[in-house]
């Protein structure tokens, strides 16, 4: 099996495959980042902290529309890099044709119990009235435009799987163009609000999932999915279910978590829910970051796994740790000194600028835990190591961080709810390490 992806993935020297796998993907994140943040951006220039508070109480909601797409989009994806390590392109196809038919399914479903359970989580969130009417606003346009963004989320999560890096950043690239030029069109010119902002950003996700689609339809990628490829069986699903699951539980457990810091920062008031939304924007430009290096180094350290050549996948992990806590030291300085500054941007309200800055501040401690945090979970994904990635998934958010919000802010009020997040991070960075450090202790190299 001849191709230049595959010889990125399998003879490349390790430094240059990190670039270039990594890069593509980081610059995605950046995108993503653009993306995520233009909503806030305008809606934030409405000055109108109620709205910004809605958007910030819809995001767990959204997230966890996200969460059941990972199911298929990471354990898929983790499953097609060690297939591809094998050489087994058929069975790499039927993973491709089966989670993106699969989710394509599951969406529509997604669809409707979304709109449903929207009044149950706005009640349970404890958001005000004018809150919560923007909150429900955003999200019933979200949830309409929920099958294009969950299979957009598959499909781009797969190219990244096979390699194709670059054209998964395209993609994205016209979303989020899309997403900027749409967002003051509908939310000002049409006077759509909050509305107009999720309507703009499924356009967005619309025009990505198009070229993708064109992508595999004119047999571009390595592993297309087909009609005849089409088998949905039991041992493909097992595979990807063993990975997806424990990613999911973590990104819902995260979801939950954020519900959760979010109905206990409206029990001060409005403007905490906005200011912490608006810092969980802004602390995402360094998740995000992160997130495009270990998605960027997963099919490098997957294939490898799958081909056995433990020796070049351990010198991937470890390279990979060293460049994220390079990256960890620039987050960290520009975070410490310019909270203010950052969150200004977005808001132009002192009350909120002042309560951000004290838990941008807080969240400034978890930034190296963080990022080395998902190298370490991308590996345990990429070796398909099911077990130890669903402790460390159960862990990081339903043993540590939601139990510590509660004590935290039982105990130490404001202080101690902001700072809760970055005491699981630690916590759970030293358990993902300890896993991957005795896993690849024990793999001798064949290759």
């Amino acid at each position: 099996m001849k191709h230049s992806k595959i010889e990125i993935l399998e003879n490349t020297p390790v430094a240059y495959s990190i670039l270039y796998l990594a890069l593509p993907s980081m610059l995605s994140m950046l995108v993503n980042i653009i993306y995520n943040l233009t909503d806030t951006f305008f809606i934030g220039k409405l000055n109108d902290p109620f709205k910004v508070a809605g958007v910030s109480v819809a995001l767990p909601y959204y997230n966890m529309l996200m969460a059941i797409a990972g199911i298929f989009a990471n354990g898929g994806a983790s499953y097609l890099s060690r297939l591809l390590g094998k050489k087994d392109l058929d069975a790499a196809r039927e993973t491709t044709t089966t989670a993106i038919f699969t989710i394509g399914i599951v969406s529509i479903f997604a669809v409707i119990l979304g709109i449903l359970f929207i009044p149950t989580y706005l009640k349970l969130s404890g958001s005000s009235a004018l809150t919560a009417l923007a909150a429900q606003q955003y999200l019933t346009a979200i949830f309409i435009g929920s099958p294009i963004i969950m299979v957009k989320f598959t499909m781009i999560q797969l190219l990244r799987a096979e390699g194709a890096a670059k054209e998964a950043m395209l993609g994205l690239f016209i979303g989020t163009g899309a997403n900027i030029v749409l967002d003051p069109l509908f939310i000002f010119s049409f006077n759509m609000g909050v509305t107009g902002a999720a309507i703009a950003t499924v356009i967005g996700q619309g025009l990505g999932l198009l070229y993708y689609s064109i992508y595999y339809l004119r047999k571009k990628s390595l592993v297309s999915p087909g009609r005849k490829y089409l088998h949905l069986r039991w041992p493909c699903y097992k595979e990807i279910l063993a990975i997806g699951i424990p990613s999911s539980l973590s990104q819902i457990m995260m979801s939950i978590g954020n519900a959760i810091s979010f109905k206990l920062a409206a029990a001060y008031s409005d403007h905490t829910i906005a200011a912490l939304g608006v810092v969980s924007r802004v602390f995402s430009i360094a998740i995000f970051a992160f997130i495009g290096l270990s998605i960027g180094v997963q099919p490098l350290i997957g294939f490898n796994y799958g081909a056995q050549n433990y020796s070049r996948m351990k010198k991937v992990i470890k390279m990979s740790n060293l460049i994220c806590l390079g990256m960890a030291v620039i987050f960290t300085l520009l975070f410490g000194l310019f909270p203010r500054e950052l969150i200004a941007i977005f808001i132009n309200d002192s009350r909120i600028i002042r309560i951000g800055t004290q838990i941008l501040k807080a969240y400034v401690i978890a930034i190296p835990f963080a990022g080395l945090g998902m190298i370490l979970m991308a590996a345990l994904q990429a070796m398909g190591k099911a077990l130890p990635a669903f402790i460390v998934s159960l862990s990081r958010q339903g043993i540590v961080y939601i139990p510590m919000l509660f004590l935290l802010n039982y105990l130490f009020r404001f202080d101690g709810l902001i700072f809760a997040m970055p005491i699981a991070d630690v916590i759970t960075t030293i358990l993902s390490f300890t896993f991957v450090y005795h896993i690849t202790k024990r793999l001798k190299s064949s290759a």
